[in-house]
């Protein structure tokens, strides 16, 4: 194989595990947002109340 053909366009400037670090960082952080939303909600019977929470948890996947 002809090592000249190979073109470097940058080179990663930390360590595995320094990105790794990050990587779980911003994974945490994405994770906040999840879940439900903050504030009251009042339902006029418990089905209403879980048919609105597995909606909610099937599009926040």
């Amino acid at each position: 194989m002809n090592t000249a053909s190979i073109k470097v366009v940058g080179q990663l400037q930390k360590t595995p595990w320094q990105r790794f670090a990050r990587l779980q960082r911003t994974a945490a952080r994405l994770a906040l947002g999840r879940g439900q939303p903050k504030g009251v909600f009042r339902f006029a019977s418990n089905e209403a109340c879980d048919t609105w929470t597995a909606k909610l948890n099937r599009h926040a996947k």
